[in-house]
Formats: C-alpha cells, sequence, structure tokens
C-alpha cells in the first residue's frame, strides 16, 4: 500500500475538525495526508496532525510536503519552530540528510545545553520497535573532552544500537547535530529523479577503500571470489526507507553473475533484463573502471575487510546473490548450515545447483530450530551455534539490510582466521571486541551454550524460575501483618548491602522497583493487602492478594528481602487473573502494572479529578503535561503539577492519601526536561474543589479565580492566581488584562456568608517518599525511610549477577543521604550545576525520574 504523503506547516492556520469546530495548527507541524482520494476541488485535503493527533481539513497553501530523506529526519524533531527552520535551509538539509556512519560531527549533547561537542555517527535510524516508526534518529559516540559527559553505552530500551564506553554516547534528532568540517562531511544527498553523481559514503574513520565519484552510466568492477566482474551502473542512490544504510550501487553486469531484477522489496528501482544480469551493492563494494587499469589483476587487498553472517538471506528481491568477501580466494569465509546438520560448507556463494537442496530441507530445519525458544536470549547470553559447536556471547540483537530475520552479533571464545572481524558488519559497527571474534548469524540459528548442562537447552527463564533452581536465593514467607519497619540511622544497617531488596529476573526491573516504592516504608497502600474478600470476589483475587501480602511485602518489610521465585508467582497470577500476555517475560512499564495490579484487587481509584463542569474522573496516577514551562529551567515538581492542572483546567475533587505522578516526557523516548527536583512537600490546598484559598496579593479570602493570569509573565509568572473582589478588580483593570475571564470560587456554604478566611486555614500537603527513575530502559528506586528528609536508600534489583546464562541477578540497597541536599536546594542554586558534576545517586535522582509517589500520613489512617 502507498505510504500516505508527510507535509510541514509552513504558517499556522485553523482548519475544520472532523468532528467540527476548529483546529489551530501551529507552523512546522507535521500532517499526515488521511484519504487523497476525499481531496476537494480546490486541493483541500483531510490530514492528521502528527503532534496532537487531531484530524483537520488542510488547505495547500498552507503546507508542503516533505519527501525523500528529510521527512524521517524532521519527523523526529519535537520543536515545530526548529523543525520549520531546518526544512527552509535546503543546503544544510543536503549536509545532514547525508551524514553517515563513521561522519565526524558536532553534537548538542541535551535539549538545553548551548554548546555543541566532537562526536562520532554510529548509528543513523529508527529506534522506536515499532516498524512503521520512520522518525530518524542519530547515535553519536562523544569523544575527545566530550567523552564520558553522555547517557548511554549505545543501547535505547534494551536494545543495543551500537557499542561505546558508558556515558559516552547519545541519541539526538538532526536539530542537535552538525557535519564538524565540511571539507571531511559526507556529501550531499544526490537529488532524487535526475542523472545520479554520488561520491562513496564513507562508513567508518580509516576506510582505505577511495572510490571516485559515480553516475548513471559509468563503467564499473566489483570483487567477486577470485574475480571481478564489470557492468554498467544503472542506479545510485539511497535505498527506499533505508537511507540510514548509505548509498548503494545498481550495475547492469557483462556476464551473467547476478541474481537481481532491479527491485528492492517491491520498489523498481531500475530496469535488469534478465536477474542473472543484475547486481545490487554498498557503494563501497563498487570501483570505477581506469583506462590504465585492469580489474582482472585486482588483488584481495583492494577491498576492504568485511563481515558476514551465517546463513543470512539478501532482500527478498536478492534472494540468492553472489557473496563479496574481502578474505582471498583461498580463506574463503565458513558457512555453518543449519543447526544440527553436521556439515561445513566452505563458501557462502549458492549455485543454481545448491537450490533445490536447500529448500527442499528448509522444513526440516525449522523444526530442528523449533528446539529452541530465541525469544528467550538476549544481550550478554552465552550461546552456540553449528553442529559441531562454536561458543560465543551475544553482544548485540538487531536488522540488518540483508534479512529481514532477527541477527545476532557474537563475540567468539576463539577467533576465526577468517570470515570474522572486530564488531563490524559491511562497514558498520555493532559493537567493539577483539579482532576475528565477531560473528553475526540469525539470532534463531543461536541455542543456549550446552557446556552449561544438558537441561540448559530447554530451559526458559519462567520456568527456571522455581523453588529448586532458586533455593541459595529463597526468601520466607511471614503470614503476621508486619507494618513498614520505622527506622533510624542505626537500625537501617540491617537492611544495607547485596542481596537485599526485591531479587530481578527476566525483565522483572519495572516492577520490583514499583513494589519497592509502593511498600518499604509507606503503609498508604496497605488497604489492598487487607480488604476482605466478598461474594464477588474470585480465587484469582484472594490467591492476588495473600501472595502480595505474606509472600513480598510483609517478608520484604520483615527481614528485607524477597526471591525472584515470588515475584514470578505474583506475574503469573497477574497474567492469568488479567488475561494479559507478556507479565511473566516481556519488558513492561509500571503504569501498565499498577492498571493490572488495581483492576485484578478491585481497588477504588487513588484520587477523583475533574474539569470544569463535568464529571469527576477516577485515577491511579497522573501523567503530567507541560506547556509553555521555560525548557532551560530546573522545575519543581509542585510546579509541574500546578501548570499541568490550571492548563488542563483540572481540580482533584478531595485531597487524596496518596498520589502517583508520571514526569513528563516528549512522545515515550525523551524526557522533556535535562533536570527534575522531586518537591520534598507537595501542597494540594490550590489545587482542590470547594476549599477555602487565599487571595494571592492581600491573604484575604479569595472568591475567583483567573486561568488566564497564570501565564502572565508580568507578575509571578507560574503560580496560580486567585483574589478576593477587590483585588480582583484591581488586577483587571489593566489594559492587558482586561480580557481575562476570572470566574468564581465553589466555597463552603458556611465561608460564603461569613465572608472572610477563619483564623487558621488548613494547608492540605503531602511527603514525597519514594521516586522512581529509569536509565536506558533499567528501573531503580529511590525511598525514604524514617522521620527525618535526609534518610534515603537506592535500590537496585539487578545490581549484579552471579553465573552465566542461566545465572542469578543480585539485588543491593545502599544508603544515599546525600541526595537530600539537592532536593532542599532552590531551583536556581540546581539551574546552576552540571548534572554531571553530581554525585551518581543525586544525578539519577533528578535526572532519571520516572514516577514520584507522595503520601499524607494523617489522611491514610481513614482513607
Amino acid at each position: 500500500m502507498k505510504p500516505r504523503q508527510l507535509f510541514i506547516a509552513v504558517k499556522s492556520f485553523s482548519g475544520e475538525a472532523k468532528s467540527g469546530g476548529e483546529v489551530k495548527v501551529s507552523q512546522g507541524s507535521l500532517l499526515r495526508q488521511e484519504d487523497a482520494r476525499r481531496s476537494s476541488s480546490e486541493g483541500h485535503f483531510w490530514a492528521k496532525v502528527l503532534d496532537t493527533g487531531k484530524g483537520v481539513l488542510v488547505s495547500p497553501s498552507a503546507v508542503q510536503e516533505l519527501t525523500g530523506p528529510h521527512a524521517g529526519l524532521l519527523e523526529a524533531v519535537t520543536n515545530g519552530d526548529e523543525r520549520l527552520g531546518l526544512f527552509n535551509q535546503e543546503r544544510l538539509m543536503r549536509r545532514l540528510s547525508s551524514l553517515q556512519i563513521g561522519d565526524p560531527v558536532r553534537v548538542q549533547i541535551t535539549s538545553s545545553s548551548g554548546q555543541k561537542v566532537q562526536g562520532i555517527v554510529r548509528y543513523r535510524g529508527p529506534i522506536e520497535k515499532n516498524k512503521r516508526d520512520t522518525s530518524i534518529i542519530f547515535g553519536v559516540e562523544l569523544v575527545g573532552s566530550a567523552t564520558g559527559k553522555g547517557f548511554t553505552d549505545g543501547s535505547f530500551k534494551g536494545q543495543k544500537f551500537f557499542s561505546c564506553q558508558e556515558n559516552c554516547g547519545v541519541f539526538v534528532p538532526v536539530n542537535r547535530i552538525e557535519p564538524d568540517d565540511p571539507a571531511r562531511g559526507s556529501p550531499p544527498a544526490p537529488p532524487r529523479g535526475t542523472a545520479r553523481e554520488c561520491t562513496r559514503i564513507q562508513l567508518t574513520s580509516g576506510d582505505p577503500l577511495s572510490s571516485p565519484g559515480l553516475e548513471t552510466g559509468d563503467r564499473v568492477f566489483f570483487k567477486m571470489e577470485d574475480s571481478a566482474p564489470t557492468g554498467t551502473v544503472v542506479y545510485c542512490d539511497y535505498l527506499p526507507k533505508r537511507t540510514e544504510v548509505g548509498v548503494f550501487v545498481g550495475i547492469h553486469l557483462d556476464k551473467p553473475v547476478g541474481s537481481w531484477d532491479g527491485y528492492f522489496k517491491e520498489h523498481k528501482l531500475c530496469h535488469i533484463p534478465a536477474p542473472e544480469y543484475g547486481i545490487l551493492l554498498p557503494i563501497s563494494k563498487v570501483q570505477k573502471e581506469e583506462p590504465d587499469r585492469s580489474p582482472e589483476v585486482l588483488d584481495s587487498s583492494s577491498s576492504p575487510p568485511t563481515s558476514s553472517f551465517f546463513d543470512c538471506p539478501s532482500p527478498s528481491s536478492i534472494r540468492y546473490p553472489p557473496q563479496m568477501e574481502g578474505c582471498s580466494p583461498k580463506e574463503s569465509l565458513p558457512f555453518f548450515p543449519p543447526l544440527g546438520s553436521g556439515k561445513l560448507k566452505q563458501t557462502l556463494k549458492i549455485g543454481e545447483g545448491d537450490k533445490e537442496e536447500q529448500e527442499a530441507g528448509a522444513e526440516d530445519e525449522e523444526e530442528k530450530d523449533d528446539r529452541y525458544d530465541h525469544h528467550l536470549l538476549e544481550i550478554n547470553s552465552m550461546v552456540e551455534v553449528n553442529d559441531p559447536p562454536i561458543y560465543g556471547v551475544i553482544r548485540w540483537i538487531g536488522d540488518l539490510l540483508d534479512t529481514e530475520e532477527t541477527i545476532a552479533g557474537l563475540e567468539l571464545e576463539e577467533p576465526l582466521s577468517s570470515g570474522c572481524t572486530d564488531g563490524q558488519y559491511r562497514g558498520i559497527r555493532y559493537f567493539h571486541c577483539p579482532p576475528n571474534k565477531a560473528l553475526f548469524v540469525k539470532l534463531r540459528r543461536c541455542r543456549p551454550d550446552s557446556r552449561f548442562g544438558m537441561e540448559q537447552n530447554l530451559e526458559n527463564p519462567v520456568l527456571r524460575c522455581n523453588s529448586l533452581d532458586f533455593h541459595v536465593y529463597a526468601s520466607a514467607k511471614v503470614e503476621e501483618d508486619t507494618p513498614p519497619p520505622l527506622l533510624g540511622d542505626r537500625d537501617v544497617e540491617h537492611l544495607l548491602g547485596w542481596k537485599k531488596g526485591i531479587q530481578g529476573h527476566c525483565n522483572s526491573c519495572y516492577l520490583d522497583a514499583t513494589l519497592f516504592c509502593m511498600f518499604t516504608f509507606s503503609s498508604v497502600l496497605d488497604s489492598m493487602l487487607l480488604r476482605p474478600a466478598d461474594k464477588n470476589d474470585g480465587e484469582s483475587y484472594t490467591e492476588t492478594r495473600d501472595l502480595l501480602r505474606t509472600e513480598i511485602v510483609n517478608p520484604l518489610r520483615k527481614n528485607g528481602y524477597v526471591c525472584a521465585t515470588k515475584v514470578m508467582a505474583l506475574r503469573k497470577v497477574l497474567e492469568m487473573a488479567g488475561h494479559s500476555s507478556g507479565f511473566t517475560s516481556e519488558e513492561k512499564d509500571p503504569e501498565e502494572f499498577l492498571t493490572l495490579l488495581f483492576r485484578v484487587l478491585k481497588m477504588d481509584p487513588l484520587f477523583q479529578i475533574r474539569s470544569a463542569g463535568k464529571d469527576p474522573h477516577g485515577c491511579i496516577f497522573y501523567q503530567i503535561f507541560t506547556e509553555g514551562h521555560p525548557a532551560q529551567a530546573v522545575p519543581t515538581v509542585q510546579q509541574l503539577l500546578e501548570g499541568s492542572l490550571v492548563t488542563a483546567d483540572l481540580k482533584f475533587t478531595e485531597a487524596p492519601s496518596c498520589l502517583i505522578m508520571q514526569m513528563p516526557r516528549n512522545g515515550k523516548n525523551f524526557k522533556a526536561f535535562r533536570t527534575i527536583q522531586p518537591s520534598l512537600e507537595l501542597d494540594l490546598t490550590d489545587l482542590l474543589e470547594d476549599t477555602p484559598r487565599e487571595c494571592c496579593i492581600c491573604q484575604g479570602l479569595a472568591v475567583v479565580e483567573c486561568l488566564d493570569c497564570y501565564g502572565d509573565h508580568s507578575f509571578g509568572f507560574g503560580h496560580i492566581k486567585q483574589f478576593c473582589r477587590m483585588c480582583s478588580q484591581q488586577v483587571h483593570k489593566h489594559r492587558s488584562r482586561r480580557s481575562h475571564q476570572p470566574r468564581p470560587l465553589h466555597l463552603p456554604e458556611e465561608l460564603s456568608r461569613l465572608g472572610r478566611l477563619p483564623d487558621i486555614i488548613p494547608r492540605q500537603t503531602m511527603q514525597l517518599f519514594a521516586v522512581l527513575c529509569i536509565e536506558t530502559s533499567h528501573y531503580v528506586a529511590f525511598t525514604r525511610h524514617g522521620s527525618g528528609s535526609h534518610r534515603w536508600l537506592f535500590f537496585d534489583s539487578m545490581a549484579d549477577r552471579e553465573g552465566g546464562l542461566n545465572g542469578f541477578n543480585i539485588p543491593r540497597i545502599t544508603a544515599c543521604s546525600e541526595v537530600v541536599d539537592y532536593l532542599e536546594m532552590s531551583p536556581k542554586e540546581l539551574q546552576g550545576l552540571d548534572p554531571k558534576s553530581l554525585p551518581p545517586c543525586a544525578r539519577r535522582l533528578l535526572c532519571d525520574a520516572y514516577m514520584c509517589f507522595y503520601h499524607s500520613p494523617s489522611l491514610g489512617l481513614y482513607k
């Protein structure tokens, strides 16, 4: 199906909404055409605004179509004005579009940092697991003085996109990157639809091959085993939707040694009269014929070494291509057939006579593969391939251009004399290892390392999580109800150290950290542990409640440790009771776990929230949204909550005893703020319905509030504005505020008659008791214990690991009282600090906050 066209708004405009009314579209917004057949005679068409998800009728004069690689680059930019600014700089966009793996660049590490530092492009492409994601993100390894100032080792959400030292990598959109030296940067992307003139895009620094400029009609040659076939260039450009892998060359061969028909994944690139006369190669593999040089005398040193992966097919339109290798004919790469075949082939080239044999055996091969659940393999899994086996460790898992299957990059125990690299495949680096040890194979061809026991091949981590295998790490059941420990500095010693907290296993960190936050040192959520079953509750309710209370919460509070088998039992019960797949093995989000847990235990929402004039809505947690907050500032959670509720015109119907808030993010991937300061105390007084409030000017009884004044920069920007009658009249006499629309507050009837504030107004406040953090898809927890604000602990359910593939994670709890110094700082002081200079725990707490947990100990006694 033809992809729908993508447009950018070149000016702000208002258009008709599908549901009636009007939709405002800001300049720089991206719009995707919904149905070209519904376009009007004037050219107007319906489109979806990607930034807001709203449908709008678009005038063609207000937008311009995005084509080619520019679309993916601009789609990753979240700021509309920056996006439009880049779009209007065609020359700059051509330079940015041509950036490839290995190019030196200058990169802005965070959106709020003003300077750019040196780096090298290590990855270019989408980073979401969703295959429909077409936005292009750059993975950059920081070098020079910027080394160590990043936030990743090349991983994002558990998937490895490139390899570098810890905190030496960043993922950035195109508006935060620029070529370091125009003279050294990659050439501009060739214009489509014209005679294509491309210079070779250098994929890795130090690549010895130097290819002259190519254009359609040029005579070229390339190396294939012990020959150098020749032909004419008929295509030289980026592949459709795969610009991140560089320029490819389609060649009309002089002799029938190829197997390409001119198509790439149903896209026709050029005309090839017969497949045996066509071949598609990376431009780095192709050399231009020179009058004084014969291709027949080309030696093996003229082509750079590359990697191959075992049994890796080319794209569907290139079914049996001759394999290009950088080794000499005498050192052809070993090919390892499907597991269990016991046969070793010595070449990757598949001749016509081999096709029938391979296809005939395909069904048997698939059956043999089914003995092993390769989906259970992950980064650092110890595996073997081939028979007799070759052993290694998985260092990278992902997709490559040459195949539609998932590929694993292995670091072998012993180097091979040929066919392996140091972590590169076709000039692109995917991980680092010693020379001749990197091997790329289909993931389904990998099986667990059999040297760790014959039963290991059939094990899966869910079934292995049982009391026999985990007997050394077992935790005791505690029947008696156990309140949270009231710990002082001395009393906490027995909770600190290794094998403390909740043991992680098989992607459980999201659940381990959330449970630790909820229950370890607060009883505000204990009602879900104690409600008696009634006639409407099934067995799953009682089983889930008792398992959570006696096997997890009580042992955690009494003994300070819970084995992974107890959490796995909870995961199984939740998966069965909630009819939700994946909770026993897959990586989930904390909000998914909270939603399912509350549903299975039939818990009431933690709070009710209401928009003006509408029915209240029950919520388990509140997702903070931001609009108009200065991006360079360090906001507090108090400021973010107030801004989010005022902007959305929301109020709490009553003070909650527990409030869980999810921090704002740009989409699912990127933090909205470099640093967020969790407020130690949260004041909800001005965020409640029917509650007496002070006039923000004279501290009298407020009778009106003004949402328009909230964003007024002339006085107290970012603070809630409520006024008594006299102050409201004075404030709104100003000509800039005459258009404001203050509205009356709903007050208790006795206060309305009294006309003044009582002598003492109780403030509705809540205390911070835990913060859930995430960094590169791994969740950890910070919790406050005891009565003092300085008593904080840090918990990681997978702080270390014992054993290999079938090993065990070791949880750890450490004291981190230093974080309170930064929680008590003023935002202005905090803004002046470089996050990289903070102590590790303080940096994680302030820079990686995902959820903040607040409770009201007094309200928790009866709510």
